[in-house]
């Protein structure tokens, strides 16, 4: 038992979070690939980055006392200036004081137009749900503002209750899901910028051997 405590002390920790996978691994960076790759490790494994970092989250009795010293400690043999900036920034994130449990080190903005929508809500907290929800649909949906405006989008979420209240008053995920389904059977162009034809509505030509308009 005290030789499997020993080991599992001896086992380097995997990060927390995309702050403390940014000071595990650019410290010593020299050059730009290594500067990428580090970006694309932490942001595969930690695809909310700075979003769901609460602010001073890494300050305690053993670690740094302030993002300068952390700064200090950490970016010294770093010459790549792009990853020391980039460790500047997490240490300022993890040891800064934190000014409350809404403080986090990257908060999402929102337009007047969708705060406008929204006049129930009041507080930091559920403004900060807000923004994770809206976030959320953007990162899986860069084109959802589009997607909102056509009418094809609307009219095939009406012919559902169910759909129409997803899309409304649904979870995040449920919101993703269903404009990722109307993605997957929405009519399509094809490359000769023909009219835009479900794919159910297409015939095959015999003798083309290609799909058709009817």
């Amino acid at each position: 038992m005290v030789a499997a405590a020993l080991a599992a002390l001896g086992t380097p920790a995997l990060a927390a979070d995309y702050a403390t996978c940014l000071l595990d691994n650019l410290p010593g960076v020299k050059n730009g690939p290594a500067h990428a790759a580090a970006l694309n490790l932490c942001g595969s494994r930690y695809p909310d980055r700075f979003f769901e970092v609460r602010r001073g989250s890494g300050r305690g009795l053993l670690g740094p006392k302030s993002p300068e010293q952390c700064t200090l400690d950490k970016a010294r043999d770093t010459s790549w200036q792009p990853a020391a900036g980039m460790i500047m920034r997490a240490c300022g994130c993890l040891y800064t004081p934190s000014a409350g449990p809404t403080d986090m080190c990257e908060r999402y903005p929102l337009s007047a137009e969708i705060r406008a929508q929204h006049p129930a809500i009041k507080t930091d907290a559920d403004l900060l749900k807000l923004e994770t929800h809206y976030r959320k649909i953007y990162a899986a949906h860069p084109d959802a503002d589009a997607l909102f405006a056509r009418k094809d989008f609307w009219a095939w979420v009406t012919q559902d209750k169910g759909r129409e209240n997803g899309i409304i008053k649904g979870s995040t995920d449920t919101v993703i899901r269903t404009m990722s389904e109307f993605k997957a059977q929405a009519p399509t162009r094809d490359r000769f910028g023909g009219e835009l034809v479900p794919p159910s509505d297409f015939q095959f030509d015999p003798s083309t051997a290609r799909r058709v308009s009817p």
